[in-house]
């Protein structure tokens, strides 16, 4: 007979492995790239020195002069709080009771569950890695009653999500429902909204509870006047590389080597280029024109993709079309107290019900943040143009 008790144990010793381990190889390319480590974490932080240029002890002086002085090479401390990353699974008192004693049902019944808690939290970690830490999904260009047309693009966006609505730092709406996403039409339909809430262009659209708490990610990178505690203005070094596109540039091998080798002469070996789906067929297409070879290279998440000379472009649709970064993920990390875990109780139980309803809950926890020990070494590239040349 399925018990509470037997189910916490299904969650802890089979689908806790199974499922940590799927959201870390298969949220996305760049996300399995990124090295992990729990090194470097000072109570609730990641401390992280970072080395900001070379030793200035070196000279060459004649025979009698008086040597260098050692001068240590110098560092930043980069300093940001750990994340705090949830996702939680429920299943009803009412379906535990009907599959009590039908053990093949209830295994369905958890793998169901634990579908849906993958998919979301996938979801949600491919967006966050290319946000800027605020939770913010996408800005309304226009709003009918409860139907509003975004201004930017709308992956970040889902059918299921909740999402909070602000007017600049000003709460509209908390905990809406998103039912229905139009990426053709950049169209989302929203749930019922508070009595005397009337949408405005302008408004943005966050990730329910979590403006301002999620991992900076490359947009954040790029974008953010303060990184790790670091202002920008006072340490240029902090500063992305950013490119944007002008009438005449084409997404080709040129255009793409020469940001590969303006990254090259500031000291980064780029291993990866992320960009969207648009550009990456611009590329192919720009290939196929020139009857030149398309080498592909397959990623370690088995994803099939092409390569400039080796290095891997990758398309996701979490940039905008004519974005795209230039990247050593080798200068990243995601630093965390440890892997995905169930939150539990003081007696270590991991299913807790609901006291306002006859549904018992387990919540997925992970704290970490992911760092860019090399700010400069990013280039983001942006108003690329889109046009797919004819021959």
């Amino acid at each position: 007979m399925v018990t509470l008790s037997s189910a916490e144990n299904v969650l802890k010793d089979v689908y806790l492995g199974v499922i940590a381990d799927q959201i870390n190889t298969k949220t996305n390319p760049l996300f399995s790239k990124i090295k992990r480590s729990t090194r470097n974490i000072v109570g609730k932080e990641v401390r992280v020195v970072a080395p900001i240029g070379i030793n200035g002890g070196i000279m060459a002086g004649s025979e009698t002069s008086e040597l260098p002085e050692g001068v240590d090479r110098p560092y930043l401390s980069f300093v940001a709080p750990l994340k705090n990353l949830y996702g939680r699974f429920e299943i009803s008192d009412k379906a535990i009771r009907c599959s009590s004693t039908d053990v093949n049902s209830f295994v369905n019944l958890l793998q169901d569950g634990m579908d849906s808690l993958l998919k979301a939290s996938i979801f949600n970690l491919s967006r966050m890695i290319y946000g800027d830490g605020t939770g913010a999904l996408a800005t309304i260009s226009v709003a009918t009653g409860k139907t509003v047309s975004i201004s930017d693009y709308v992956d970040a966006v889902a059918p299921g999500m909740f999402v909070d609505i602000y007017n600049g730092e000003t709460l509209v709406a908390s905990n809406i429902m998103v039912k229905d996403v139009n990426k053709f039409s950049k169209v989302v339909a929203l749930g019922t909204l508070p009595s005397g809430v009337t949408l405005e262009t302008g408004y943005k659209l966050y990730a329910h509870n979590s403006k301002d708490n999620e991992i900076v990610g490359l947009r954040g990178i790029v974008e953010n006047s303060t990184l790790y505690g670091v202002n920008k203005a006072d340490y240029p070094i902090m500063n992305a590389m950013t490119y944007t596109g002008k009438t005449g540039d084409a997404f080709d091998e040129d255009f793409v080597q020469k940001i590969i080798d303006e990254l090259e002469m500031n000291g980064t070996s780029v291993n990866f280029i992320n960009c969207s789906y648009e550009l990456k067929r611009i590329y192919q297409r720009y290939l196929t024109l020139y009857k030149k070879n398309i080498e592909y290279t397959t990623l370690e998440d088995g994803m099939k993709v092409l390569t400039h000379f080796g290095t891997p472009i990758v398309p996701t649709s979490q940039l905008k079309a004519d974005e795209c970064y230039f990247l050593n993920t080798n200068d990243f990390a995601f630093y965390e107290l440890g892997d995905w875990k169930w939150l539990e109780d003081e007696s270590g139980r991991v299913l807790r019900q609901h006291q306002s309803k006859p549904a018992y809950s387990a919540t997925l926890v992970k704290y970490t943040e992911l760092v860019c020990q090399k700010p400069n070494g990013v280039a983001f590239c942006k108003n690329i143009p889109t046009t797919i040349p004819n021959a």
